[in-house]
């Protein structure tokens, strides 16, 4: 009788919110998991390491160095095997489109996009030779004009169409890939500046108006005002990746799959309505709408 592999998960991102869930999930499931963090954060992940055992690796996905050093210990401790590929780990930087500074735009694809691009490169030939799949984490934002989040919104959509691309130049290999289109979740995601810093931010901006502070911040909490638990995501997202689903898109949280339909089959005022409605961008926009009217009307005088 032969003996069954061991199957293996690395999933980046494993600190906090989704990938600590997926962490759990997989363990659960009989995996053993791989757990990447960046080494300011690495901590968090005791718990698992105590009750789950995973292999926790410092690894910032930005550092090409970190992302060898990640190739080789899971090269070490899998035996060149890895069954699934996660590719977790993302950051939000919420404000209005032109008022992202190219420091922040950076930052954002080198974590949400870049990163990701790499781990798949040093990793993507020990999931051939398992035949596993690779998985991202993408978003609702791909897909719609998330209030205050297009910097977020364009590497989610970035992702998503390299995916699809590695979605059909893998399967001769008998590798699955998959983007995940993620809507509501309840994390810390867009935990990252309170009221305060918040007006501070506004006051330079030409969204400075009324209303625009309450619709920031509702932005700001819409993981926790919107989102299903990361745990129940986990589970709906690990159950379709053990049945081997064919399909490249997967849907979990919240109102992901309701929100994919909209954009595609609704016209895009009609969404762009909902949206403003839910995180409170009607008020200032109405408000915006007046400043420039009233300013054509000087200007012409």
């Amino acid at each position: 009788m032969v003996k069954q592999r061991q199957q293996y998960a690395l999933i980046s991102g494993s600190s906090s919110g989704i990938g600590y869930a997926l962490a759990k999930e997989f363990s659960r499931k009989g995996y053993k998991v791989i757990g990447a963090a960046p080494q300011s954060v690495i901590h968090l992940q005791k718990p698992l390491e105590e009750e789950f055992e995973i292999i926790s690796i410092p690894c910032d996905i930005t550092n090409l160095l970190d992302i060898d050093n990640l190739a080789s210990v899971v090269e070490r401790e899998t035996g060149g095997y890895l069954d699934v590929l996660y590719n977790n780990a993302g950051i939000a930087i919420g404000n209005a489109a032109i008022d992202h500074t190219p420091e922040q735009t950076n930052l954002l694809f080198q974590v949400n996009v870049i990163g990701h691009i790499n781990v798949t490169r040093a990793l993507a030939p020990f999931v051939i030779n398992a035949k596993g799949s690779i998985i991202y984490t993408s978003s609702v934002a791909a897909r719609t004009p998330l209030s205050w989040a297009s910097g977020y919104s364009a590497t989610k959509a970035a992702i998503d169409a390299y995916a699809c691309t590695l979605h059909s130049e893998l399967e001769p290999f008998g590798v699955k890939v998959h983007s995940v289109i993620t809507g509501g979740v309840n994390t810390n995601l867009t935990d990252i500046q309170n009221v305060e810093d918040t007006l501070a931010e506004l006051k330079s901006s030409r969204y400075f108006v009324d209303g625009s502070l309450d619709s920031f911040m509702e932005a700001k909490n819409m993981c926790h005002s919107h989102g299903i638990s990361p745990d129940k995501y986990a589970k709906q997202v690990v159950s379709k990746v053990n049945k081997k689903s064919k399909k490249f898109n997967l849907y979990a949280g919240s109102s992901a799959y309701l929100l994919h339909w909209l954009s595609r089959f609704a016209p895009l005022w009609f969404l762009e309505w909902v949206l403003q409605w839910i995180f409170k961008q009607l008020k200032p926009f109405r408000a915006i709408r007046r400043q420039v009217k009233e300013q054509d009307k000087l200007k012409k005088q």
